[in-house]
């Protein structure tokens, strides 16, 4: 290949989000092991990006099993997997929220001084208060000598590292405001409120994500939301983290570019990636943010903050190749039944059927018309029966304020492709590249 073909040749890499794209409620889609395996065939380097906060090895035994192929830690970025750079709160007093399953990635992320919400209230009862039964018990039992010893051995907390959301949300949501108001003694009594408070590092603020139900569920932002609230309606003050991770923020990208280039055969720069996600809100907002940190030009979706690290990715020529791409797929929280601009969209473009007009004729989005939905998603039937709406179903839901989520209210939600699922994705990805 000469220096000109190099210069001219896409090299792709993919990042793959996990739930509502590759698995449902934790069970594959029927057409995600054939799409996985198109990418490894075309020697098409992708990571799976998930805002999910595993312990990689038991990530990584799930996809290959469930996949039928040989992954390496470096085919999976969670949420937290940024924190390994953090080098300068590894040997800090870490308190950690999260659940059971996400104990073992605490040490895999290089924290070695920490204890979890659960361990504290442990050693100090009377802050975990409003279970009226567990109440009744701490009246009636005294703290043991070894809870005394905890106690006066204790040393204060240095920052706090919020993984996930916990099981008990009213517990860890009071032992947190007590850590951040009395700086990490719960010893102390309250005096003022410190400024600034204890460092914060924040994984994964997906208000929702898509599991087995018909409605997406409550995810780690929705528990971080009930925090920052309870915070300003305590305190008065906003909650400040000191980083935020896992997407859409662009530390993530940054981390999951590095992955997909160790990945790369034959060790070929990758000029071009493509985000495949479920949630406008998450991953193609991030999408968006990535790119633009990547051309260093603001787009007129409005202002971002710059990223703190600088990408390892070096683009060839920009003006032959866009660096991402989002690729939206409707199998996860994005549901264009609930997306008035998709019905909008759909019955105009039945309109135009039954009325003989040719659409190519029509004014496109250069002539002042801009389309929110790409028109991917109309070219074909929908494998997830998203047309069963009734007419009269859909007339009353208009007539009524908010009967629709708004997906796209905010520009950088809006992707560049919207596809039905995984495989029409990757179909798109390979064709695009050859």
């Amino acid at each position: 290949m000469n220096e000109n073909q190099e210069f001219q040749q896409a090299n792709p890499g993919v990042f793959i989000d996990i739930d509502g794209v590759v698995l449902k409620g934790g069970r594959p889609f029927e057409w995600s092991k054939k799409a996985i395996h198109a990418l490894w065939d075309n020697n098409i380097p992708f990571v799976f990006v998930t805002n999910g906060t595993y312990c990689s090895k038991n990530l990584i035994n799930t996809l290959e099993s469930t996949l039928e192929l040989p992954f390496t830690s470096d085919h999976c970025v969670v949420a937290p997997s940024p924190c390994k750079a953090l080098t300068e709160y590894h040997d800090k007093r870490v308190l950690v929220c999260c659940q059971n399953d996400s104990y073992d990635l605490i040490s895999e992320l290089g924290f070695k001084d920490y204890l979890t919400v659960e361990e504290l209230a442990n050693i100090f009862p009377d802050l975990d208060f409003v279970d009226h039964e567990r109440r009744h018990m701490l009246l009636k039992n005294p703290l043991t000598d070894e809870q005394k010893k905890l106690q006066a051995e204790f040393r204060p907390i240095e920052a706090i590292l919020l993984l996930g959301e916990p099981i008990n949300w009213e517990c860890s949501l009071q032992i947190l405001l007590d850590v951040i108001m009395t700086n990490g003694d719960p010893r102390k009594q309250f005096k003022f409120v410190p400024f600034p408070h204890l460092p914060i590092i924040a994984c994964n603020k997906d208000l929702t994500f898509k599991g087995a139900a018909s409605l997406p569920r409550f995810g780690h932002g929705a528990f971080l939301e009930c925090l920052e609230t309870l915070y300003m309606k305590v305190t008065r003050n906003e909650l400040v983290y000191e980083y935020l991770m896992g997407k859409p923020y662009l530390i993530t990208y940054e981390y999951a570019a590095e992955q997909i280039q160790n990945l790369s055969k034959n060790g070929q720069r990758i000029n071009k990636f493509y985000i495949i996600g479920d949630n406008p809100e998450v991953d193609v907002r991030g999408a968006n943010l990535y790119k633009e940190s990547l051309t260093g030009e603001k787009s007129n979706r409005g202002s971002t903050k710059t990223s703190r690290r600088q990408s390892t990715v070096e683009f060839l020529n920009q003006s032959l190749f866009k660096p991402v791409e989002s690729i939206l797929v409707c199998t996860g929280v994005y549901n264009p039944q609930s997306d008035m601009l998709y019905h909008l969209r759909n019955l105009f473009d039945k309109s135009l059927r039954r009325s003989s007009i040719n659409p190519e004729f029509l004014p496109n989005e250069s002539e002042g018309i801009t389309l929110t939905v790409p028109q991917q998603i109309t070219k074909k039937e929908s494998s997830s029966n998203f047309l069963d709406v009734e007419i009269m179903q859909l007339k009353e839901a208009l007539s009524r304020k908010n009967s629709f989520i708004s997906y796209f209210d905010n520009q950088y939600n809006i992707p560049d492709v919207t596809v039905d699922n995984l495989l029409d994705a990757v179909n798109y990805i390979i064709n695009n590249s050859k």
